[in-house]
């Protein structure tokens, strides 16, 4: 598969660009081959493209770190597995939350016996509740 060919553009168009364009431009340049002699690309369509192919190039440097200096001036746009990571957090925190007693009981567990789908039919609590004192 072909890839598309990377815009060369101008260090003052990338700060009017979205944070978001930005970041798949960043993924395009990364996804460049490493040079022409390791390239499937034949001579003449090296040749005739108007884009950035080749991490080799002086042009692939330039872009790479133009778009760098933008990108350190943006704020961080967490990853998916970040955003995954602290949407965990929260829920442990939460969970931990209740947990520490601020208003929720606690129902003793009884070894042995298996508990039904839905304790809360009153024929099984009951058939299974504790003894009363």
């Amino acid at each position: 598969m072909k890839r598309r060919l990377i815009p060369v553009l101008a260090a003052k168009s990338l700060t009017s660009m979205p944070t978001k364009q930005l970041l798949g431009r960043l993924h395009s340049l990364q996804q460049c081959e490493e040079s022409a002699a390791l390239s499937d690309r034949t001579p003449e369509e090296i040749a005739i493209s108007e884009g950035i192919l080749f991490k080799n190039t002086a042009e692939w440097h330039r872009a790479y770190a133009d778009l760098k200096v933008v990108l350190a001036t943006r704020q961080h746009v967490p990853s998916a597995a970040e955003r995954a990571n602290a949407r965990q957090q929260r829920v442990k925190k939460k969970s931990n939350k209740r947990a520490g007693g601020d208003g929720g009981t606690a129902l003793p567990r009884r070894a042995g016996r298996p508990r039904p789908a839905a304790p809360h039919h009153g024929r099984w609590l009951r058939e299974h509740s504790l003894p009363r004192r």
